[in-house]
């Protein structure tokens, strides 16, 4: 087999995610033919390599791709394990038996979609920003915000800390009569970021569920349940596998780069500002 990151390895074994299994070799919990690897891009042979994090031994996993859609409840945390000791997907999906690690994490308490799997590359797509996969929530906020409170939900709204909100849609659904439940879709996933949105327009969150995530919906899963995807979202996954990063520069854009350019009498370098034209 090709030489693989160890991180990535780890990874496609199902005991974490790409973000853990970083920790777990910086921590130096992981060795490489009985010696302490610190450095998570560390290239090995997943066949010929023995592989051992806390003194266990793992192999790159050779199963099918395993994908489960859970509906995780509130009160509990979006993580395998929690140094903490509170409730965590770990405790709640057991009797799974199955090497799988959560993509898509909600805060502690929030509720809805997150997606449990082996497939790296799933992972790697649905959670990299680059890739702009839409995540839709109902969110019950305080009061009955006005108009011009929601106009302000767009695109380049600042959320704090230098922070500003990426693409964004939303929709109001019902107003009751101190709170309102309104839609809204994001592309990027920043921390606590619908909290911050409503935070910003003086109108808290009281309730947050998430019911899409890319091809995925939660549709009537309980809460506190799971279901293996079907063979039509299964079609869904090899479609977004399949395709590209969106260019986030619009058509016909002009760039910019400082380009060495010499001087016709042969003297040292100097740098020009060089226009290209995107095609």
């Amino acid at each position: 087999m090709a030489l693989k990151k160890i991180q990535i390895i780890i990874r496609d074994s199902g005991i974490a995610s790409r973000r853990k299994a970083e920790e777990m070799v910086r921590e130096g919990r992981v060795t490489i033919n009985g010696h302490v690897v610190l450095e998570p891009e560390q290239m090995v042979d997943p066949d010929m390599d023995h592989i051992k994090i806390d003194g266990k031994l793992i192999k790159a996993s050779s199963m099918d791709s395993t994908i489960y859609l859970f509906n995780k409840p509130k009160f509990v945390v979006s993580t395998m394990s929690d140094p903490e000791g509170r409730p965590c997907l770990g405790d709640l999906i057991k009797q799974l038996r199955k090497p799988v690690f959560s993509v898509g994490r909600l805060d502690f308490d929030a509720e809805g979609l997150i997606i449990l799997t082996n497939n790296g590359a799933l992972a790697q797509k649905l959670s990299h920003p680059s890739n702009r996969i839409p995540r839709t929530y109902l969110v019950k906020v305080k009061g009955v915000p006005a108009d011009d409170s929601l106009k302000m939900i767009r695109r380049g709204m600042s959320l704090g800390e230098g922070e500003r909100l990426g693409e964004v849609s939303w929709t109001v659904i019902k107003h009751q009569k101190t709170t309102t439940w309104i839609k809204i879709t994001l592309f990027e996933g920043k921390k606590n970021e619908l909290k911050r949105i409503f935070f910003r327009v003086n109108h808290p969150v009281r309730k947050l569920r998430r019911i899409s995530f890319g091809p995925f919906n939660l549709g009537a899963l309980p809460t506190g349940t799971w279901r293996v995807i079907t063979e039509v979202e299964k079609a869904r996954v090899d479609e977004l596998l399949l395709e590209k990063a969106p260019d986030r520069r619009p058509n016909n854009q002009t760039l910019f780069r400082k380009t060495n350019v010499r001087h016709p009498d042969g003297k040292k370098d100097r740098k020009k500002t060089v226009r290209h034209s995107k095609v």
